[in-house]
């Protein structure tokens, strides 16, 4: 099967003053391994004249193809260009596996259960739009089950761990029709108290009643129930019955691993979020990824054992939290507090415990908590600048780079003239550091080899863009262009991130030369103005029969899902941060206790 190599190439433009990445090229690959790929690339740099010492940096996955440590394929790059920087892979990538790992002692048990609820919304419109009516009712913001998980990026669990905690009601609601006849009897109590719970008045009540009867006709086994979907499948049916266990049987399971999911996979998000994006920001690398590992250790160490060390420490017994002190996020905790003695708790965190140590244990593995390289790029950091640590490191930074600077200028006497310059301005909250490193950069005469081996820096990839050419990939091979050919597809990308870099759009590009006296197309402009009117009328008339169901149940306007996940994130970072007060303040009587000793 013919498989695709896309290559994307960063590095700063002078003209647009900006780093930029484009579509370097892509190539037809028939067998994937490190030396076929080494092959490749080799034939790529020489046919089109590209030098190997320009090469700065590779950015790839973890994989034993791009980077074993014997024969993956930036070993075998190593002879080529031998003072490439080794900056590790994507540590996005890594932090998704480690909400991987952290989900392994759980089971996948909220997984399936998010790919159940995917699924079953997933070809039934009008269960959907039950499903949108009950939140109506229960004056809950609605969010749709199929943008939840997705397999292949663990982290996106957070996500729909989020939105489905903030459905539960709706769910549980929905469900409760597919209940059995015995089940039905057994949760009317808890349903009436949830109605009670969310002031669901009788016409809401009725209404709800009438959905669930649409969706379930019992038959006479009170064991058994006939969906009444035409074509209902023996699989659906399993997967309801999936969904009702852990929306019924299993709620206080259901919650307690949410709340941990959302609690927990929040600190990994946090990260993710912020080198997922187009930004610069090679000079946070290190210590982003140690905060990371700092506020991930604090969730269930003593603070007093948290090191400096952190790449060498080993967790042992004594050194981590009592169970009843380790942060499950704020749901669990209340639950913990109010039920101490619940059978359902011990297990629960004994399954924390272990997911805590095997991801704390991958973490420790795979983040380069201790590399030269990414300790050195934190010194591009312009509030830095002064500091004699700023100076240090970018000596070291300049002996990684020596082979790209001018040889016949002193960058040490660049580096401390530039520590002291009040001719350059001091960096402003928001301001880009391409923008900021674009004051030295006007001073060619006066840092000839600083300005070099900055601009060869900013060009580092730190984050996951190379996805961004698959989601581009997809939008050109389709089940329609499934026989391009690949010079057509790599011309296609080209062309794509050409104009994305330098911010084109479509209209730009075709715009008339004559604003003013150019011709106009009056059709397109007369279809343009009744879409939009078109347009107005049907949000009208959907926000006037929104408005009527309202008064019809007695319910209110509820915000968006976004505002409603957004406040429920950042309850849960405070009771993070409270929990990591509590345990520092606890370390600090700790360490002052035993000073008393010793004297």
């Amino acid at each position: 099967m013919l498989k695709i190599l896309s290559m994307l190439v960063c590095y700063y433009h002078a003209d647009l003053r900006k780093v930029i990445v484009e579509h370097l090229g892509s190539l037809e690959i028939v067998k994937v391994n490190a030396a076929s790929l080494e092959k490749v690339l080799c034939e790529f740099f020489e046919k089109n004249n590209i030098p190997w010492n320009n090469l700065v940096s590779m950015l790839m996955d973890s994989c034993a193809v791009m980077r074993g440590s014997k024969t993956g394929l930036e070993i075998r790059m190593h002879q080529y260009c031998p003072n490439l920087l080794d900056i590790d892979g994507d540590s996005c990538h890594h932090i998704h596996n480690a909400a991987k790992k952290f989900s392994e002692p759980f089971d996948s048990y909220l997984e399936k259960l998010f790919s159940d609820l995917q699924v079953d919304h997933q070809w039934s419109p009008d269960q959907v739009m039950y499903l949108k009516e009950i939140a109506m009712i229960l004056n809950l913001p609605a969010s749709s089950p199929q943008r939840g998980f997705v397999p292949h990026r663990w982290l996106s669990a957070y996500d729909a761990s989020m939105a489905t905690y903030a459905m539960m009601p709706a769910y549980r609601v929905l469900y409760y029709g597919f209940l059995s006849t015995a089940d039905k009897e057994l949760y009317r109590e808890p349903l009436e108290l949830m109605y009670t719970k969310y002031h669901v008045n009788q016409a809401g009540r009725a209404r709800i009643k009438v959905v669930q009867e649409e969706l379930n006709r019992k038959v006479t086994n009170e064991e058994e129930y006939v969906l009444c979907f035409t074509g209902m499948t023996p699989q659906g049916r399993e997967r309801k019955k999936r969904v009702c266990q852990k929306l019924w049987h299993e709620e206080t399971t259901t919650v307690l691993r949410l709340s941990i999911y959302m609690g927990l996979l929040a600190i990994l998000k946090e990260y993710v979020m912020v080198f997922q994006g187009s930004q610069t920001l090679v000079h946070k690398l290190h210590d982003r990824q140690l905060e990371l590992f700092l506020a991930f250790m604090a969730c269930f160490v003593k603070a007093e054992h948290i090191t400096q060390a952190l790449r060498e420490m080993v967790l042992e017994d004594h050194m981590l939290l009592p169970s009843k002190e380790v942060y499950v996020g704020q749901e669990a905790d209340t639950f913990r507090s109010q039920n101490p003695n619940h059978a359902l708790l011990v297990p629960f965190l004994a399954d924390v415990r272990k997911a805590y140590i095997t991801t704390a244990v991958y973490l420790q593995k795979k983040l380069p908590l201790a590399s030269p390289t990414l300790t050195a790029l934190s010194a591009l950091d312009p509030l830095l600048r002064g500091h004699s640590q700023a100076t240090i490191q970018l000596k070291r930074l300049s002996g990684m780079l020596r082979h790209l600077l001018p040889a016949d200028q002193d960058i040490q006497r660049e580096l401390v003239r530039f520590n002291v310059d009040l001719t350059i301005p001091s960096f402003k909250e928001g301001e880009s550091i391409v923008e900021w490193w674009g004051h030295v950069f006007d001073k060619p005469d006066k840092y000839p080899s600083l300005s070099a081996m900055v601009k060869c820096c900013l060009s580092i990839f730190h984050g996951p863009r190379v996805e961004s050419s698959f989601s581009l990939m997809n939008e050109v091979i389709e089940q329609r262009s499934g026989n391009m050919n690949v010079p057509t597809f790599n011309a296609i990308q080209t062309v794509k991130y050409t104009l994305q870099s330098r911010g084109k759009t479509a209209v730009q590009l075709f715009r008339r030369e004559d604003v003013k006296f150019g011709e106009v197309d009056r059709t397109l402009c007369k279809n343009i103005n009744s879409a939009a009117a078109t347009y107005k009328r049907q949000q009208k008339m959907n926000q006037k029969e929104k408005q009527q169901q309202q008064s019809k149940y007695g319910s209110q306007a509820s915000g968006s899902a976004q505002q409603a996940k957004k406040q429920t994130a950042e309850e849960e970072k405070r009771a993070r941060l409270r929990h990591v007060a509590k345990q520092r303040k606890r370390a600090m009587e700790t360490l002052v206790v035993q000073a008393k000793k010793k004297k």
